[in-house]
């Protein structure tokens, strides 16, 4: 492919490159026209790489980014598979080099036996002025110099603890927030600061530096208001979590006192609530010690009575309470509580959801399965009015009739699940398709369909059972062209007409309406694909042909035609 990199800006391209190097990109097939994957991140998502040739025609990611008609991150990646790896063995499953991966890999190792020969060959002093005049430009670097080399003195704290609020205020806006366009290189350089700064402290024994370091960014991440799609907080927390345990294997008793100390004191309103929870878990996972569990056994259950008060007429006080309580538990089993204790506890919070599923995968490792099946029951009547909870409850009866042999109560509990839970996918509707007659399943399949408000599912129902016309038609009335896309080779090989058809009025009323250059673009690539259609190359140069008289006042209109050869 020729120059894919300048469909994307440099950060997309980095981040796309460390989620291919991570091995992110999963289920990576190639199609007739192009490439098909799935990129995993914070959620799984589906990318498609169309071809003209050796060029890209169109490229498609299901990610907010991409919606807003942004090249993303994820499609980055999967070109960078696409590049890197032979391709028809990285479908089979075989992640064999291509010998365009090991052209690129020698390019690489090229470049940097270059580095190092330049280096090398820079006479001293003038290599000591570069790194200077480095070390004045770059602040990390510079900090990364004087926690490497420096002396140790009270400014050394000062300095890095400004370089993280100085990476806040630059990714943030004046309100303080950092939206989803920088979040990422806002976390990435908070765990670069960890990473590069901690354990060279820790190496120098510098450790309580190393410490309020870690506790600096901790607070930065979990006080700043930011968008976290793509879980940017979790991670930094995670990267704080690693280094507070490295920091503690480093302590000696008085050092591990001083850190308890500080947990003890900061655990209540230093971060929001959910990264509480973080701190919670590395004073019972690393702080183990009796007398500290017994406190915090105390300090929980003074939480929970004061959380009771408030149960009923506050549900976020409710989620806090069930918390409590199942940290408490937590607790009480490292302790060494006997399971007639904890039960006699528990029994006490049943009206809490998360309590009832612990008793139930208590009894599935017990191999009780009709206790575990009766609390799930029971569970679904206490929360009828939580649909979330109820599917699940009921998705966990399936999974326990299906393993157990009772095959009445798994079709029934399976009817239920399909015709009152909301459905994701299919597996539910393909499970009940295996144990059904064929005219049996054609009712209870039509009965799905007719159902309304089950739109996503429907598609995919009706694609599966190859009912391609019905397909077409859902998505004509509907009128959504993010759908035709979804559907569109499918539905380009049985009804190639309309499927052009439909493209071509989406263009022309998209034209009328929009101003702005994005979407400018966007129509332009609608224009190719119409191209690849019967009649459609001609369709498409009069589309516009007659757009560059109509809208010859649109510069950027004019600008994109032009770029794309109309």
């Amino acid at each position: 492919m020729k120059n894919w990199q300048e469909y994307f800006l440099p950060r997309i391209l980095e981040r796309g490159w460390n989620y291919y190097k991570d091995g992110a990109v999963q289920s990576f097939t190639t199609t007739p026209t192009g490439y098909r994957a799935t990129v995993s991140g914070t959620e799984d998502y589906e990318v498609e790489i169309e071809l003209d040739g050796d060029e890209i025609a169109e490229m498609y990611c299901d990610c907010p980014y991409a919606d807003d008609g942004n090249y993303c991150k994820h499609m980055a990646a999967v070109l960078y598979a696409v590049e890197e790896e032979d391709v028809e063995v990285f479908a089979s499953g075989n992640r064999g080099k291509s010998a365009q991966a090991d052209k690129v890999k020698k390019s690489k190792n090229k470049k940097e036996d270059q580095i190092q020969e330049i280096v090398a060959s820079i006479p001293e002093e003038e290599l000591r002025g570069i790194v200077i005049s480095l070390a004045r430009q770059d602040t990390s670097f510079c900090n990364t110099l004087l926690t490497k080399y420096g002396p140790r003195d009270p400014m050394m704290l000062v300095r890095l603890e400004k370089e993280v609020d100085e990476i806040g205020w630059r990714h943030s806006d004046q309100s303080g927030f950092v939206d989803y366009e920088e979040a990422y290189d806002y976390a990435c350089e908070l765990q670069d600061v960890l990473y590069e700064h901690v354990p060279e402290l820790i190496g120098r024994n510098c450790l309580k530096e190393a410490f309020e370091l870690t506790n600096h960014v901790f607070h930065e991440i979990g006080t700043r208001d930011m968008d976290d799609s793509d879980g940017g907080t979790m991670e930094v927390a995670g990267a704080c979590y690693e280094m507070w345990r490295r920091i503690l294997d480093a302590s000696d008793e008085r050092e591990e006192e001083e850190m308890i100390r500080w947990f003890q004191e900061h655990r209540k309103w230093y971060v929001l609530d959910y990264l509480q929870d973080v701190m919670e878990e590395f004073m019972i996972s690393e702080f183990g010690n009796e007398e500290l569990l017994h406190e915090q056994l105390r300090d929980l259950d003074g939480q929970i009575r004061e959380l009771e008060q408030s149960v009923d007429k506050d549900w976020y006080a409710g989620y806090q309470c069930e918390e409590a309580v199942l940290r408490r538990i937590s607790i009480m089993e490292r302790l060494g509580y006997s399971r007639q204790d904890i039960r006699t506890y528990r029994d006490q919070y049943r009206q809490f959801s998360g309590i009832r599923m612990q008793e139930v995968r208590e009894y599935q490792q017990d191999r009780d399965y009709d206790k575990a099946a009766e609390v799930l029951r029971e569970s679904k009547e206490l929360d009828k009015d939580k649909c979330g909870l109820v599917s699940d409850y009921s998705q966990k009866l399936i999974d326990i009739y299906e393993r157990t042999g009772d095959q009445v109560s798994y079709r029934k509990e399976l009817l239920w699940n399909i015709f009152h839970c909301g459905q994701s996918d299919l597996e539910r509707l393909m499970r009940l398709k295996k144990i059904c007659t064929e005219q049996e399943w054609n009712g209870y399949r039509e009965k799905y369909l007719e159902q309304s408000g089950r739109e996503p599912v429907k598609f995919m129902l009706l694609e599966h059972e190859k009912l391609y016309g019905r397909l077409l038609a859902e998505i004509e009335r509907e009128g959504w062209i993010s759908r035709l896309d979804q559907y569109e080779k499918v539905l380009k090989e049985h009804f190639p007409e309309r499927v052009r058809d439909m493209y071509i009025r989406y263009v022309q009323s998209q034209a009328e309406r929009t101003s702005y250059r994005k979407m400018y673009k966007e129509l332009v690539v609608y224009l190719k694909k119409i191209k690849r259609y019967p009649d459609g190359e001609k369709m498409a140069r009069k589309i516009a042909d007659e757009w560059k008289q109509k809208y010859r006042r649109r510069s950027a209109m004019m600008d994109e035609l032009g770029r794309a050869g109309f």
